[in-house]
């Protein structure tokens, strides 16, 4: 039996070397503490720092696409990545122009999507049949795209760093959280009430601005899910990192489109569970890094 533990006796019990034990003689909590368990709130005082949720209306050249809700901070981003996502446009020049208040945004696109089809994808009356192709384990026969863009040290450092700063902005709260980082710096944090919302908002930031992902890497607060992977990938954005682990059809998606997946990055258990080729071990590099010290000194 586990017996709770004091401040004056940090196991909680005191051993008398025999089958019985003996407990502290004062009381482990001053008697003026006693009272209610759990403390009643003043929710008023609360509720400005209490999560607020909105319904956003994305209008895409004029018609409705559709009303998520979300954490209203960084709108326009939202609503360009959540648009990106659910495949409204493929790259960034389709994107001709956005305007957007508190809880709209109307997004107009130039490209040669079946917006109607997308909308129907988007709500789930139809299927994305693209992505039942990557989770049945059908795999891209295109030639990996293997490019280290940092070692594993390096990765795990930026993910250490990356929730440090997800911490001081409400994760222990219950916030989620998505980052871009490099291997040198945190590019942008985007936090929301669900994982995907937060990744949104930061793939509608990148995309416009138009940020160089391909040396970069997606640090994700939950489970990875087919969609995350998929965006990331399409975004150019090569590692994906997790907290958590990522689904089966996630690892198909990410093998399919050459993307590494990092998952358990805060743990002793911490693995590459889809290997794009894209981190290297730090004993490769070093041995790279010699080999180009010696070259450029015999030049």
């Amino acid at each position: 039996m586990s017996i709770p533990a004091s401040r004056d006796h940090p196991a909680g019990i005191t051993s008398t070397g025999s089958d019985t034990a003996t407990f502290p003689t004062r009381p482990p909590f001053p008697s003026s503490a006693r009272g209610f368990v759990l403390p009643r709130l003043d929710i008023e005082k609360l509720k400005r720092h209490l999560p607020e949720c909105r319904r956003i209306r994305i209008e895409i050249n004029g018609v409705l696409a559709g009303t998520p809700v979300v954490v209203p901070d960084a709108v326009p981003e939202f609503a360009i990545g959540w648009a990106f996502v659910h495949r409204f446009f493929l790259t960034a020049d389709q994107l001709t122009n956005v305007s957007s208040t508190a809880s709209y945004v109307s997004l107009m696109i130039d490209g040669g999507v079946d917006l109607d089809r997308a909308r129907y994808e988007a709500i789930g009356w139809i299927s994305r049949q693209d992505l039942e192709i990557e989770a049945a384990g059908d795999r891209s026969t295109r030639s990996p795209r293997a490019v280290t863009v940092m070692t594993e040290m390096d990765a795990i450092a930026s993910c250490r760093r990356s929730f440090e700063r997800f911490d001081d902005d409400g994760a222990k709260a219950g916030y989620r959280h998505v980052a871009l980082v490099t291997a040198d710096d945190i590019l942008c944090i985007a936090r929301d009430v669900v994982s995907d919302a937060a990744a949104a908002k930061v793939l509608g930031w990148a995309l416009p601005n138009n940020i160089d992902c391909t040396a970069s890497m997606l640090v994700v607060r939950g489970i990875l899910d087919v969609p995350m992977v998929e965006s990331a990938a399409r975004a150019g954005i090569p590692v994906v990192a997790t907290d958590a682990v990522p689904t089966a059809a996630a690892i198909a998606s990410a093998e399919a489109s050459c993307t590494s997946i990092l998952g358990l990055a805060l743990s002793h258990r911490r693995g590459l569970f889809a290997d794009g080729g894209h981190l290297a071990d730090d004993l490769s590099a070093n041995v790279a890094d010699e080999d180009f010290e010696l070259t450029d000194a015999n030049a």
